[in-house]
């Protein structure tokens, strides 16, 4: 079962990037970023609320310190993320965001561990990879570009420091679900502040586009990343949590396939390499 959950996690988490991306090229960063965290805030809540057992008793001052941290981190992934996949091109930025494997690898070793030579390995073809991929792109007038890679690094960075925080201090002391509020609930701020720093333009509000498809691209998003989470959850109760996560590390594959397949991108044949030694260095990583 837990191959199964494993593969759904991946699925889930690739389509609600896709998802992500078509909303983020309709609206703008911004919108989407709260309206999506704001659904996932709400699922979120409803899970606290039929039955999950919180685990507030075991927060002390320190570990609520790391969780501010890790939310903190939370919020700029998915700011850099979703302004990978507004601006960049989503078969090269998502397999670059979705390395944060490696970086709470990397994470990891810093903090005492010994380092495994798969996470050499993995880092290593991750640099190449990245390398391939953004390298020379394509000519002519549909050729790719290298708009959106900073962003996608930029999120890999974010994202592998969250998890690291994330899986090696919040979660084996306060469980899940009360931490995921939390971040939800960050997120949903950060957004908010990012308005009153800035008002949106009126090109990027949603009033000028079609609310129910907008309204649907959200809540198609905020879903897949909430059933993603629960998948890969209980793949990690039911089986071998390295199994799970390895699998779940791929979702950045169905991104780049739904993005082939829609959104007609085309690359070089380095770049598919490239695109292919990243997953691969993750698949590493993640085992």
């Amino acid at each position: 079962m837990g191959i199964l959950f494993g593969v759904l996690a991946a699925t889930f988490w690739g389509v609600g990037d896709f998802l992500i991306t078509l909303l983020t090229r309709r609206v703008g960063t911004r919108w989407a970023l709260l309206a999506i965290q704001a659904l996932s805030l709400a699922a979120w809540g409803l899970i606290a609320l039929a039955g999950a057992r919180p685990a507030l008793e075991a927060g002390t001052p320190a570990l609520w310190g790391i969780l501010l941290a890790t939310a903190v981190c939370h919020v700029a992934g998915l700011a850099f993320v979703y302004r990978a996949f507004e601006v960049g091109n989503l078969a090269i930025v998502s397999p670059i965001s979705s390395s944060f494997a490696i970086v709470t690898a990397a994470l990891s070793l810093l903090s005492g561990e010994r380092p495994p030579v798969f996470v050499l390995a993995g880092t290593a073809l991750l640099i190449l990879g990245v390398t391939l991929a953004t390298r020379a792109p394509a000519s002519g007038p549909s050729a790719p570009t290298l708009r959106g890679v900073p962003e996608a690094i930029l999120s890999a960075i974010a994202f592998g420091t969250m998890f690291w925080l994330f899986y090696f201090f919040v979660q084996p002391r306060m469980g899940y679900t009360i931490p995921l509020v939390s971040l939800k609930v960050m997120a949903v701020l950060g957004s908010a502040l990012a308005f009153l720093r800035r008002p949106a333009e009126s090109p990027e509000a949603p009033i000028s586009r079609s609310p129910g498809t907008l309204a649907l691209l959200a809540a198609g998003a905020a879903i897949a990343d909430t059933v993603a989470w629960l998948t890969y959850i209980r793949g990690t109760h039911t089986s071998y949590a390295t199994v799970v996560t390895a699998l779940a590390s791929l979702f950045s594959a169905v991104t780049v396939i739904l993005a082939w397949r829609f959104f007609r991108e085309r690359l070089a044949p380095h770049q598919w390499v490239g695109i292919a030694v990243i997953l691969i260095g993750i698949l590493i990583v993640s085992v």
